[in-house]
């Protein structure tokens, strides 16, 4: 009887670690697949942001030959017709030295 059993625990244990082992194996294929599917997601992704950021680039340096033109552009007279107007009065400047009147050291 003993002998049966154990030809008969024998007979299904192989099916059983078949099926197991062929699970494991498809598993890793499939997370395989995932995985480089992913990383050529994400290659693809990289190359669409640089040509975003070469873009981006050449029209932040468009804008700052803009500024500059505008910038030089600029005169005196263009101020006074946008409502700027020159101060008259004596310019002050604020000191850097230290006041002794709120000092607490004695």
């Amino acid at each position: 009887m003993t002998q049966y059993v154990q030809q008969k625990v024998a007979s299904m244990e192989r099916p059983v670690t078949a099926w197991v082992l062929a699970g494991m194996i498809a598993a890793l294929v499939f997370s395989y697949a995932y995985y480089v599917n992913a990383a050529i997601v994400n290659i693809v992704a990289t190359k669409d942001m640089q040509v975003q950021i070469s873009d981006l680039t050449s029209q932040v340096g468009n804008l700052e030959t803009q500024y500059l033109a505008a910038k030089s552009a600029l005169t005196i007279e263009d101020a006074h017709s946008l409502g700027f107007a020159e101060s008259l009065t004596d310019i002050a400047y604020v000191s850097k030295r230290p006041s002794d009147a709120l000092s607490f050291n004695r």
